[in-house]
């Protein structure tokens, strides 16, 4: 009895260790080819977390014997239109051809060509290319594997793994194109002199009345939140923005004050995302997958910020540290659980009652409420007690 618990636990420890091993594998794979699989896809349009997902699968994180000996990562065979090296295996078949090549790098681009040149995978090109599940069933569709659970295997390694994130190979130029935009020449002349003009008292994080007089070009820009007004002093010409102002409105951008960079609301890690700030930036600068991103914040796919919002990193709980929120300002939901790092889909099942726009003065739930059991007294009137759990 005693050899065999101590066979069962060596063989689960075995396994264990087995699966570890394997994970450190991967984990280096992706690191290695991660750089080629977001190339590709800014090249042919193939996700690069479908590419670096069946390359895990078809070579086994580049343990297979394709893979290490003759540089086929993703088990294409020869075809009829194949001129280049060659390798022989058995498959389906004993000792079928498959493609061999000089370098891992090749095999990746041969891949992307495959696809990308092959009438069966046409439709796939007509697909949103970080959508990961259409590619994966789309894949199975087109014939590229037989194997019936091939797409869920697939979408399995991408999740594992959060291969969603190398979707977005643009996100580094992009933030360098950004940061190049806003620099000024060295050799630019710079004659600006920048004054806060407060018209009235307002919030310290409330925007200020701002006068930017630039004598180079001998124009004045008064910047204020509810009109702009531009002086060109050699003709005295005056031009007034005044936006549209309905009344009795309430704004649909709160005034918020909470520190520069990352802190917690709730226990959860938060930043406050500034107006018109990009979602690839944030996912790049904190390091969480851009779907995890939308996915934490209740958000649809967007690609700037529209106002400043708080940003999750991490999901938010399913109870706020507070029992009620109350709510200052008429708003919505979506905006409550961002306020108290609570998830939108508990905050809603709390507070059936509520429909946006939220009414100031509303008490919304933030946790489940225990449920109450009836007790008839001898009066015939009724007790409500609480249930134990």
């Amino acid at each position: 009895m005693k050899q065999t618990i101590l066979l069962i636990l060596i063989f689960c420890t075995s396994i264990q260790i087995g699966r570890a091993q394997n994970n450190k594998t991967t984990i280096a794979y992706i690191d290695q080819f991660k750089a080629i699989a977001m190339k590709e896809m800014k090249r042919t349009g193939v996700p690069a977390s479908i590419t670096l997902a069946q390359a895990i699968v078809e070579s086994n994180s580049g343990e297979s014997n394709l893979a290490k000996n003759h540089n086929n990562h993703f088990g294409i065979k020869c075809k009829s239109d194949w001129t280049g090296a060659k390798a022989y295996q058995d498959d389906d078949a004993k000792q079928e051809c498959f493609r061999a090549y000089e370098a891992a790098e090749l095999s990746f681009k041969d891949h992307s060509n495959f696809l990308k040149n092959r009438p069966n995978y046409v439709d796939l090109f007509l697909l949103d290319p970080v959508d990961d599940t259409a590619w994966a069933y789309g894949l199975k569709k087109a014939g590229y594997a037989t194997a019936a659970d091939y797409p869920k295997k697939l979408l399995k390694i991408i999740d594992d793994y959060e291969l969603a994130q190398y979707n977005f190979p643009e996100l580094e130029n992009e933030i360098e194109e950004e940061e190049e935009g806003v620099k000024t020449p060295s050799d630019a002349p710079v004659n600006k002199v920048l004054a806060d003009t407060p018209v009235k008292k307002t919030p310290s994080d409330a925007p200020v009345n701002k006068v930017i007089i630039d004598t180079t070009a001998k124009k004045m820009v008064i910047d204020t939140p509810v009109k702009k007004m531009v002086i060109d002093t050699p003709k005295i010409k005056v031009v007034i923005d005044t936006p549209t102002v309905q009344k009795d409105t309430v704004p649909s951008q709160p005034k918020y004050n909470y520190p520069e960079g990352r802190f917690r609301i709730n226990q959860v890690h938060v930043i406050l995302g500034k107006e018109n700030m990009s979602f690839l930036e944030i996912a790049f600068k904190y390091n969480v997958p851009l779907y995890k991103l939308f996915e934490y914040n209740d958000i649809n796919k967007s690609n700037l910020l529209e106002r400043d919002q708080l940003i999750f990193l991490a999901p938010k709980k399913k109870s706020g540290a507070t029992s009620f929120h109350t709510v200052k300002y008429s708003t919505s939901l979506q905006e409550i659980s961002q306020l108290e790092g609570i998830q939108l889909s508990v905050l809603k099942l709390y507070n059936p009652q509520l429909t946006d726009p939220v009414k100031e003065g509303t008490k919304v739930l933030l946790f489940k409420q225990k449920e109450h059991s009836p007790v008839v007294k001898k009066d015939n009137s009724l007790l409500f007690n609480k249930t134990k759990k």
